[in-house]
């Protein structure tokens, strides 16, 4: 008669019984696959991570806003723009404009990275945010000069608009290694005549600026010459050999609105602007970035600036 085979014995004696799997542990499994996707992600989303730490690291620097005690915060935002604020130091390029010593600061916010993940929206001429940027300035009193942004007669003072406008942006072609300059070596030249308005908002008078002046983009592929390593890390850097139907560093048309007001108590003039650019491309096309729809979203933005001191600073401040 044949005999039954038992399954549940060991082949061997003291053996595991041959109807189970010896059990190998999962964890390193896991921990290889979670390290992998840290590392793609990471890869992926590296361009990204260098600009949040420039912009997180600009925000812990010394300026002469928070050695008074005062924050700025840019509010909400424009959806799909980065959240985390660049600060500008325009203390290193204001005096040189006016002629004489500023204590400044500005804070600003521009488009966010694109699909590609290398370059923010703000070098990529696909893109409704390209070369758009909206921010904050505060400029402190000193015996040079009281008062930046207003005229002696109490208007606002266009040429201080000019003025603000042209620290920052060289301030940007600095650290991006950009040569370009007019024959009375300034970056912006305006155009036309600037419109004045006074505002009233949340119970507070504003003065308006609003106008155009011509530049170059900052859009280029590859790394310049004299680009610093804070300027890539920050906008990202776009590959040699994309088409984007532009040529690098091509001159552009910035319309915008600066709002000022003078706060008393901190002898300092506030103020925020919103900018957008148009230009001609490669095939002659007249390109206008101030649709409706961004137009209105930068004008929330701006409604949406707080100025204020350190003990009603909100969490979400810079």
């Amino acid at each position: 008669m044949a005999q039954c085979y038992d399954a549940t014995r060991s082949s061997k004696k003291g053996g595991a019984p041959l109807g189970k799997k010896n059990r190998i542990p999962r964890w390193p499994f896991g921990f290889a696959l979670a390290f992998s996707l840290g590392f793609i992600g990471a890869a992926l989303y590296q361009a990204q991570l260098k600009s949040v730490a420039v912009r997180t690291l600009a925000r812990w620097l010394d300026n002469p806003a928070k050695a008074r005690g005062i924050w700025v915060d840019l509010g909400p935002g424009i959806p799909g723009w980065l959240r985390i604020t660049l600060t500008g130091f325009m203390g290193h390029t204001l005096p040189g404009i006016v002629g004489h010593p500023v204590e400044t600061v500005a804070f600003s916010r521009f488009g966010g990275f694109n699909l590609d993940r290398r370059f923010s929206d703000f070098l990529n001429p696909h893109s409704p945010s390209y070369q758009c940027w909206y921010g904050a300035y505060i400029v402190f009193d000193n015996e040079h000069r009281q008062r930046f942004g207003f005229e002696p007669e109490g208007g606002a003072s266009v040429q201080d608009a000019l003025d603000a406008l042209e620290a920052d942006q060289r301030l940007v072609y600095k650290s991006a290694g950009i040569p370009l300059k007019f024959d009375d070596g300034r970056l912006v030249r305006p155009i036309g005549d600037f419109e004045r308005t006074q505002v009233e908002e949340d119970g507070g008078t504003w003065w308006k600026v609003s106008g155009a002046a011509e530049t170059w983009s900052t859009y280029h592929r590859g790394r310049l010459p004299d680009e610093s390593w804070k300027s890539r890390w920050c906008y990202g850097s776009v590959p040699t050999g994309v088409d984007h139907g532009v040529d690098d560093l091509h001159p552009l048309t910035y319309i915008g609105e600066f709002w000022v007001r003078y706060e008393e108590a901190w002898r300092a003039s506030c103020c925020k602007f919103f900018i957008y650019p148009s230009y001609t491309n490669r095939a002659g096309q007249q390109i206008d970035k101030g649709d409706a729809r961004l137009v209105k979203a930068g004008q929330a933005a701006l409604a949406g600036i707080r100025f204020g001191p350190a003990e009603t600073r909100i969490p979400h401040a810079p």
